[in-house]
Parts: structure tokens; C-alpha cells; sequence
């Protein structure tokens, strides 16, 4: 069992490893997150929606909309992306049609996997536990951030990355794998004041306070594995 990184969308077709791998999406700041706490808190299911326009549809339809761009919440959606708008009582229960600007992206590109989970930190040992029970490749795909490489996702790769090899047996030849864990290790010790160096967490400033940082980077908070499965992200 092999685990490999992809830093960013434009990297992923390029991956080496190509057939008996699951993908793990990670999009820590915000959706993974977000999707992890939506389905600890008792929704029923998260519709990613890639555009929009089929957005739009489904609030006609009426669905539950949650739609942003650029961390901003749209005019037609009834919740934005922020993990803490999805822990209404309202909602339980409930399927979400969700639109963001980078992790919704992301799972349409992972369709070549024979899995795909959502990773965030708060269920970074589930994810690894199930991975190692499915015994297949493990490609770690960050989102990132309009095609670029970011220092949130990256933390979390490396994060999955050490715990898969070191606990569960898994080996890497893949330099971006190296990176990953080696900033990881810097970071660990103290993971809030690091991520004050990632441009994105000051971009997302005006939607995230300190507590949904430290909500955020709550590592192993949650055991809930979100896969998704016919138009559809469910609990594993």
C-alpha cells in the first residue's frame, strides 16, 4: 500500500498512481470541514454541485442551498460554508445541495478513484484507519486554492501521510509525500501558530474567528468518514 500527495488540482492528472487507489480530498479551510461537521451533526447527505446555474435548480427544487465563492455566502443560498452554519437543528436530517469554489471541484476530478473520502483534521485518524482496512493505494489530493498549492491542505497531507506509514504499514516514493511530512513536522508542535503563515486563513479572515480555527485544527474530534457515493457525500 502506497500513499501519494497531490498539492494542488493541476497535479492530480499527473499522478503515478493510477489504478487500486482510493483519493482522499482534503479542503481544510473550508469544505472538507464543513461536510465532517454537517454529518456528525445528523444531516443526512451533501449533493455537491459544481456550477451555479444547477445550484440555482436545486434551491427550486427546494433543497437547502449552501453555496459560496471566495469565502462569501451567495445571494440565493440559505447557508454559507462555514462548519458551524451547518449544526442548526433545522437542518438534521436534511440533504444539502453544496457549491464552493475549490473542494467541490476536487471531487469531480477524483471520479478515477475506486473511493473517495473527505480528510480534515478532526477526522484524521478515522480516515487512516479506514484507508488501512481497505488495504488499496491512498492518493491525498488537496484542493488548494484556484490551482495553487496551499499550506493548510499540505499540513493535512503530511498529517495522514506519517500516520498511514507509521501506524498502518503503508511506504511512499513520492517526493510531494516527503514535503508534505516534513512540514507536518515542523508544524505539528504548534499547529495554530504555524498556520498563521498560510495566506488563505488570512484571506478567510471575515468568516473565521478564533474558534472556528481551533474547531478547525482539532485533530481526531470527530470518527465520521464522509465518502462519496452516487451523487452523494454519506458517512462511510
Amino acid at each position: 500500500m502506497t500513499v501519494e500527495v497531490c498539492l494542488a488540482p493541476a497535479l492530480y492528472k499527473e499522478k503515478l498512481t493510477q489504478t487500486g487507489f482510493n483519493t482522499v480530498i482534503t479542503d481544510i479551510f473550508r469544505a472538507t470541514t464543513s461536510v465532517v461537521a454537517a454529518l456528525d451533526y445528523g444531516i443526512e447527505s451533501i449533493i455537491p454541485v459544481p456550477d451555479l446555474a444547477k445550484a440555482r435548480e436545486f434551491k427550486k427544487m427546494g433543497f437547502v442551498v449552501a453555496a459560496e465563492r471566495e469565502g462569501k455566502k451567495l445571494d440565493f443560498s440559505d447557508i454559507g460554508n462555514s462548519a458551524t452554519e451547518f449544526q442548526n437543528p433545522d437542518l438534521k436530517g436534511k440533504r444539502i445541495a453544496y457549491s464552493t469554489t475549490n473542494g467541490v471541484k476536487a471531487i469531480k476530478m477524483a471520479m478515477d478513484a475506486d473511493h473517495i473520502l473527505l480528510g480534515a483534521f478532526m477526522n484524521l485518524s478515522a480516515v487512516a484507519n479506514w484507508l488501512a482496512k481497505d488495504e488499496r493505494a491512498a492518493v491525498i489530493f488537496c484542493a488548494g486554492w484556484k490551482n495553487k498549492v496551499n499550506l493548510e491542505d499540505t499540513l493535512f497531507a503530511g498529517a495522514l501521510a506519517e500516520k498511514l506509514i507509521s501506524e498502518h504499514g503503508f511506504s511512499t516514493n513520492c517526493d510531494a509525500t516527503h514535503l508534505a511530512l516534513d512540514i507536518w513536522e515542523k508544524a505539528k508542535k504548534d499547529l495554530l501558530g504555524y498556520i498563521e503563515k498560510a495566506s488563505h486563513r488570512h484571506r478567510l479572515a471575515h468568516v473565521i474567528d478564533q474558534n472556528l480555527l481551533e474547531f478547525t485544527f482539532a485533530i481526531d474530534s470527530s470518527s465520521t468518514v464522509p465518502i462519496y457515493q452516487d451523487g452523494r457525500i454519506i458517512p462511510a
